[in-house]
């Protein structure tokens, strides 16, 4: 069973039309794609970058660390358990 705290980055970039992207599963299931990549080596480098680490942030997620692997945990927020 998947971590319902985590996002999940697809290992293999996407690529529509002439744009390569990134795809994002968030624990409720959605998906989002993060565009605009021009070659598919940058959006795979993209996903250990700060770029990166500042989507996730701006969406709620912390404790990221470059390198870390592409499941990355959601913050609880205080006095929840």
């Amino acid at each position: 069973m998947a971590n319902t705290d985590s996002v999940i980055f697809e290992r293999k970039a996407v690529k529509i039309d002439r744009v390569w992207s990134v795809v994002a599963t968030h624990p409720s299931g959605q998906q989002e794609h993060t565009l605009g990549f021009h070659t598919e080596a940058e959006a795979i480098a993209w996903r250990v970058s700060q770029g990166c680490r500042a989507w996730l942030e701006t969406r709620g997620y912390v404790g990221w660390k470059l390198g870390a692997p592409l499941r990355i945990k959601r913050l609880r927020p205080q006095g929840s358990h």
